[in-house]
């Protein structure tokens, strides 16, 4: 799978059912040439208060994520503790 294709793709939360945000971009261990996490970018309704500082954005790691499927992305998180 593309990771443009990856970037359209809602994700949600499994255990909330909320959606948390889109995925802006991927963090990856160059000695294993394998993903590690997803950096996902909140979802808010207040962009504009953020246009000057970015938006906040979450780390969930690959082995949080549940399934890939056709328009979403399901992950299993407690909290929002990750943001950047």
């Amino acid at each position: 799978m593309r990771f443009i294709c990856m970037q359209r793709k809602d994700v949600i939360n499994m255990k909330t059912g909320g959606k948390i945000g889109y995925i802006s971009d991927i963090e990856i261990d160059p000695v294993c040439k394998t993903i590690q996490a997803l950096i996902v970018e909140k979802f808010s309704l207040f962009k504009l208060i953020c246009f000057f500082k970015g938006p906040p954005c979450i780390i969930i790691p690959v082995d949080r994520i549940i399934n890939i499927g056709e328009d979403v992305i399901l992950v299993d998180i407690d909290c929002e503790e990750t943001i950047i």
